[in-house]
């Protein structure tokens, strides 16, 4: 597919369209989550040529230190200096790292002619993607780090990893590439830049309100790591192996979500409803939920009701809206009219963080208090946005999310890595943790893949990853198909957990800023894989056990420790 050459009509400044809301969003370091409403129905036919086959290049991938173990081989190999050979994972003090890994006998770097774009015998091109200037990440981003800073601390991140990690005689070349534009014309285009005039193996991250650019990229063989979000599953398998991400899929985060709504929720009393007479009613569900212009969730939302029906679960009422800022308040009170006069008991939202602003204070106008069931969609499960909600209502929030508990700032797995190696604090301190994740898939897909480098073997090498983590503090991540999800999994996170909204708590938000109200964990975090979660009623409001923030993992999940590389280490 080609870029259309319609012109977008202008767009007015990012502050004139979003007003005192830029001021609310800087304070967090995840902003580029915010989808957009703009996006073409066509579909792409991705990929250049055919698909390889999962698994087609299995016989290219390296050994791994268990495969070894298994053979009774590894002292035939010489692992490197790198290696713990008690864990057999890299040395570098995270739960997530990777097997200690060989080339495998007969296998070396493709021939110049033969090799992938980007891919050299010692070079692979890499596009680091920064957000153009109507896009509104870009503006939230560079309030929170300087790009400077952030292009600093992604080349630090970089050079960290290629240090300890198999590269197979390579080095990343990091090109800075500024969007042109947020829409999706600017977005294609700039893709094409991208692929053709740059000769990028992999691009990293991609605009934070189009994926156009994702899926141009794949369309022409490209990889997008950190790309892809709030789109469908579909959008992941139909544009592979080209498009990883971190959080699920909705259809993927839908199967746990389903199960807390049917086995813990469904057929029992609203008991945490904010007006007593509802909390004497067995629960009547009304679901909301973001959609974009024209629809992409459709046959999500059919196939989640097919399934929910199945199992003796029915939503009363499902209602829609899209992000535009200046109609969410007029949105609000009109969708919070229908779920009062349907008889709605419990609201269970799937939505961008800005909509429950408005849904929250049109519900305390019409006097309106249900129970809100937060899905772990785009920061609703954060402390920073649950403070900006009407406390009347949120007061009553509980749900599930995919973020882990809490920790704070300087133990997130990128601060830390990068205090461990360097000796001192990341530059971009504000947004270390959207910087990192991107780098982290490309540099496991790298190491993974072996000295032929390709979009096969770093699928086929991303899918031999062992699935890592599993705790309260630490995610369980997981690549391809070890039987968490129906579909190869081109994303990084599996499991979820039980959160509630404790109006009265005081702490810390994700910034480090004092205040009152705090998200929090049940069961001390407890994180379930889909298929797990349990049929007894839900441990939301149940002070006893819950947790808000974790000063330091516990023992138990405490990543290995090695001496640091740097100075005095």
């Amino acid at each position: 597919m080609t870029p259309r050459t319609a012109t977008p009509p202008p767009r007015a400044s990012l502050l004139a369209r979003f007003g005192p809301l830029t001021a609310v969003l800087v304070a967090i370091g995840l902003v580029a989550a915010l989808a957009s409403t703009g996006r073409d129905d066509d579909r792409l036919s991705a990929g250049v040529g055919p698909k390889p086959k999962i698994g087609s290049s299995d016989s290219q991938l390296p050994i791994s230190w268990s495969e070894a173990k298994k053979a009774g081989t590894t002292a035939d190999y010489n692992w490197g200096e790198n290696c713990d050979r008690e864990t057999g994972r890299v040395k570098i003090p995270s739960n997530y790292a990777p097997p200690c890994l060989v080339a495998r006998p007969g296998v070396a770097a493709a021939k110049a002619t033969e090799a992938s774009q980007g891919v050299t015998a010692d070079t692979i091109t890499v596009v680091a993607y920064e957000p153009a200037d109507d896009d509104l990440s870009a503006s939230l981003q560079a309030l929170l780090d300087p790009p400077e800073k952030q292009r600093e601390t992604r080349l630090k991140l970089i050079q960290m990893l290629e240090e300890r990690f198999s590269m197979w005689g390579r080095k990343i070349e990091v090109v800075n590439f500024k969007g042109t534009g947020s829409d999706e014309t600017s977005s294609r285009a700039d893709a094409v830049t991208v692929a053709t005039e740059l000769g990028a193996f992999a691009s990293l991250s991609s605009p934070g309100q189009q994926s156009a650019y994702a899926e141009e990229l794949a369309s022409r063989g490209v990889l997008c790591l950190g790309c892809g979000l709030s789109v469908p599953d579909t959008t992941f398998q139909d544009n592979a192996p080209y498009l990883w991400g971190n959080l699920q899929s909705p259809e993927q985060f839908l199967v746990n979500l389903g199960d807390y709504l049917i086995e813990r929720l469904n057929k029992r009393k609203a008991t945490f409803a904010g007006d007593p007479k509802l909390r004497k009613m067995t629960r009547v569900f009304g679901t909301v939920n973001f959609e974009q212009d024209p629809p992409v969730f459709g046959e999500t939302g059919r196939i989640a009701r097919e399934r929910a029906a199945k199992r003796g679960f029915k939503s009363a009422f499902s209602l829609t809206y899209q992000l535009v800022i200046a109609q969410l308040a007029e949105k609000a009170r009109s969708l919070v009219a229908q779920l009062k006069e349907a008889g709605v008991t419990t609201v269970v939202f799937l939505g961008d963080p800005i909509m429950p602003i408005y849904l929250t204070e049109a519900a305390t106008d019409q006097d309106f208090y249900p129970e809100w069931v937060i899905t772990g969609t785009v920061l609703t499960d954060t402390t920073v946005f649950g403070r900006l909600y009407d406390q009347k209502q949120w007061a009553h929030a509980f749900g599930i999310s995919s973020l882990p508990v809490r920790l704070p700032q300087d133990q997130g797995e990128g601060w830390r890595l990068h205090q461990w190696f360097y000796g001192e604090e990341p530059l971009a301190a504000k947004t270390i943790g959207v910087v990192f994740e991107p780098i982290r898939l490309l540099m496991l897909g790298i190491h993974h893949a072996g000295p032929n480098l390709s979009a096969a073997t770093f699928r086929d090498g991303m899918f031999a990853y062992p699935p890592s983590g599993d705790s309260p503090t630490q995610p369980q991540i997981s690549f391809g198909e070890h039987g968490f999800h129906e579909k190869p999994d081109y994303l990084a996170v599996d499991d979820m957990t039980e959160i509630w909204w404790d109006a009265e708590a005081t702490g810390q938000d994700e910034q480090g800023k004092q205040g009152t109200g705090m998200m929090r964990y049940s069961d001390a975090g407890r994180r379930y894989l889909p298929g797990e979660m349990p049929k007894e009623a839900p441990r939301a409001f149940e002070k006893e056990g819950s947790v808000m923030i974790y000063k330091e993992p516990p023992a138990d999940e405490a990543p290995p420790s090695y001496p640091s590389p740097a100075a005095g280490g």
